[in-house]
């Protein structure tokens, strides 16, 4: 990508951090193709949150020349640190993966019924099948509690329904369920997949990259619109350093959080070809 930018140009050539309605993102999977060929990119990857529901339909259809490359960004942890692991070429129907991913799924609507309950106490109702509805057959997670908060008149805003209700800090809050990260890296590996690092930069924390490398880390996110200018350049030194791959994409969840923003923010086609390179020698093995 030449460097740093993140910005719709012609060096954006791959996005590959997309979340559709399978997860928390608010548009279809044909929806997500149909925005990349209008912004002209080459090469997409839908990254849904614990679960590769929308890969099946997607790769059954005409791309158009914009070449999709099956994914899934699943949930770990640190303690109370959020770590995203991006799984990049998985082999969407290995039986365990789908498994551990069904019960994963299993967990969030627990995790959700609590979070209901939580607020039930203090006479904030929201009622488990609206929150459903919202998510329609995606993974149930806070935002579509958010929607329904903005719905029934709680707050203005999904940043508000986080602030004043589901933030980490709240008394509603429920963790999630407890995974170290080197068990998310060592699934994907075992289904053929590539773990990379999301949104590395908002980490802010480079102990635990190298840990996480540690644990077998392949890639890095270093191209997302959360990242400084200061960060994408200490992730590609890192990257470089440690011969690990580097990736970018919008973290683009339709039209939930603003406008669509999909090839605003992406890696170019060396970093692609590159990925796609270590995927083939994986599958050689």
């Amino acid at each position: 990508m030449g460097g740093t930018t993140h910005h719709t140009d012609s060096t954006v050539y791959a996005d590959l951090h997309i979340h559709s309605i399978y997860s928390d993102g608010s548009l279809t999977p044909f929806e997500i193709l149909t925005h990349c060929r209008k912004t002209d990119l080459k090469a997409m990857a839908i990254t849904d949150h614990d679960t590769v529901s929308g890969i099946a339909s997607l790769m059954e259809c005409n791309h158009d020349g914009v070449e999709v490359i099956p994914a899934v960004e699943m949930s770990s942890n640190i303690g109370a640190l959020d770590i995203h692991i991006l799984g990049y070429c998985v082999d969407h129907e290995n039986g365990q993966l789908l498994e551990y991913l069904d019960d994963f799924k299993k967990h969030r609507v627990r995790r959700v019924k609590k979070m209901l309950q939580n607020l039930s106490r203090d006479g904030v109702l929201v009622e488990f099948e609206q929150v459903k509805a919202v998510a329609q057959n995606g993974a149930l997670g806070r935002p579509h509690v958010a929607t329904v908060l903005v719905e029934n008149g709680y707050v203005k805003s999904i940043n508000e329904a986080f602030a004043r209700y589901l933030g980490y800090h709240s008394p509603y809050y429920v963790p999630k369920k407890n995974v170290q990260p080197k068990e998310v890296i060592n699934r994907i590996k075992e289904c053929k997949g590539i773990p990379v690092v999301a949104h590395a930069g908002t980490l802010g924390n480079d102990q635990v990259i190298y840990q996480l490398i540690m644990d077998g880390l392949m890639g890095v996110e270093v191209w997302h619109p959360e990242h400084t200018h200061r960060w994408q350049q200490k992730l590609s030194e890192i990257a470089l350093k440690n011969g690990l791959i580097m990736t970018g994409g919008s973290d683009c969840h339709g039209k939930r959080f603003g406008s669509i923003q999909i090839g605003r923010s992406g890696c170019g086609k060396k970093e692609f070809t590159m990925l796609k390179e270590c995927w083939q020698s994986m599958c050689d093995r």
